[in-house]
């Protein structure tokens, strides 16, 4: 291997370090060992290059790492980065120090390590991206900075104030929980939790047991705050409450569950590794709906309401609480509206086992596990008699634009 003083004078000089036609040709620095110059046929490289011995095997491997390439750096510049880069490789470290991880990446992988449940994960994904996009690019020691007490506890006000106190809570516990992953992986770079200020400043929203549910003379006002959703939005939203589902129950449905011969829908509910499902009868109001949506959907779309932008992850929309209760002006949540479903039903005086049924819920008792044999269409009635209750409580001037269509037409017969 030939050696040669790396000076520009000398690297330029056809006679010492001609380009090859072939191959490469390593030229290692006579003035610091570990430095070389490769040179190949249209470019000359910089590089170190020293011998390390495996503590397993006895045996001394070569660990080499690029500097760049000469045009780009000097000699002098190489020279002066090389001491650094040989030590770390002599002592088995990354060449080079690698650039702290950002927020976006920590959460990336925070998701990625930990087992959370399908209804965890997607909490997370609906707060994380949409209440901290400006903090997402921060890297974890300019988080560290940034994230001043007076800072959080303003971001913590402002969602509580636009999005509402759960959503505040939710969110804040969800980004407490990764930047806390983040200490345990990278205490170089977090020596805090900038979270934690919200419980030693008594922050935190305290919750009732969620007991929201739509009374009788807010079903018009919730249908006219339907009409300023796009029409998949409104949809989804009338479907939930036709059906008393779970919120995640409605917006993933996915097209494979719907019969339209047999007048079922199949919901899945649970997490990836205990799901079950209960299938329930369409009542002639959310046939109307599977058909419109039915009419407007794309060819080979997997979901009866699929995603409406290009940001969602996911490839159906999602149902927030915080948009509900801004388009209607009600205290209402998503899950609301399977407590008004189940409400409407015990106010008509209707059998509970049944109401359960149709909602997904386990009856437990003896009759219930061991010799009920009820079949979706011995459901049909009660479903029907809700679903006709909430269309009367729901009509008005903006019902009639909602377009509820008549039993019979939904029906076909």
């Amino acid at each position: 291997m030939p050696k040669l003083l790396l000076t520009k004078r000398n690297i330029d000089s056809k006679k010492h370090v001609p380009l090859v036609e072939s191959g490469r040709v390593d030229y290692f620095d006579t003035e610091l060992k570990g430095l070389l110059l490769r040179v190949g046929k249209e470019s000359k490289t910089f590089y170190c290059l020293v011998d390390v011995k495996d503590q397993e095997t006895g045996q001394f491997k070569s660990k080499r790492e690029k500097l760049g390439a000469y045009g780009e750096l000097t000699p002098e510049e190489a020279r002066a980065m090389a001491p650094e880069i040989i030590k770390r490789l002599r002592e088995g470290r990354p060449a080079r120090e690698e650039a702290p991880p950002t927020l976006q990446s920590l959460y990336d992988r925070y998701l990625k390590d930990k087992p959370l449940s399908a209804g965890t994960r997607t909490l997370y994904e609906s707060y994380i991206p949409r209440m901290f996009e400006s903090w997402l690019d921060l890297t974890l020691p300019q988080l560290d900075r940034a994230l001043a007490p007076e800072v959080v506890i303003d971001k913590f006000q402002h969602i509580r104030e636009t999005s509402g106190p759960g959503a505040a809570n939710n969110s804040f516990k969800c980004l407490q929980a990764i930047i806390g992953y983040g200490e345990i992986l990278y205490p170089q770079h977090l020596h805090r939790n900038p979270v934690k200020v919200l419980s030693n400043g008594g922050q935190w929203v305290k919750m009732k047991g969620r007991d929201d549910c739509l009374e009788p003379d807010q079903f018009p006002v919730f249908a006219e705050g339907l009409l300023s959703l796009t029409p998949v939005h409104r949809d989804c939203y009338l479907f939930a409450l036709y059906h008393g589902v779970r919120p995640k129950e409605a917006y993933s449905l996915e097209w494979s569950n719907v019969d339209f011969m047999k007048g079922t829908s199949t919901f899945q509910h649970g997490t990836e590794t205990s799901k079950r499902s209960y299938t329930v009868p369409l009542s002639a109001q959310s046939r109307v709906i599977l058909e419109r949506r039915q009419e407007a959907s794309a060819e080979g779309e997997l979901y009866v309401f699929p995603k409406q932008s290009a940001r969602n992850k996911h490839g159906h929309l999602m149902l927030r609480s915080d948009d509900l209760k801004n388009k209607t002006g009600l205290e209402i949540s998503v899950h609301g509206l399977r407590r008004s479903f189940i409400t409407t039903g015990e106010r008509l005086r209707l059998r509970r086992e049944d109401i359960n049924l149709l909602t997904g819920h386990i009856d437990g008792s003896v009759i219930g596990k061991h010799y009920s044999c009820l079949t979706p269409e011995d459901l049909k009635p009660t479903l029907q008699t809700i679903t006709n209750e909430i269309e009367r409580l729901l009509k008005g001037e903006a019902a009639k634009v909602i377009d509820m269509r008549t039993r019979r037409r939904a029906t076909g017969k």
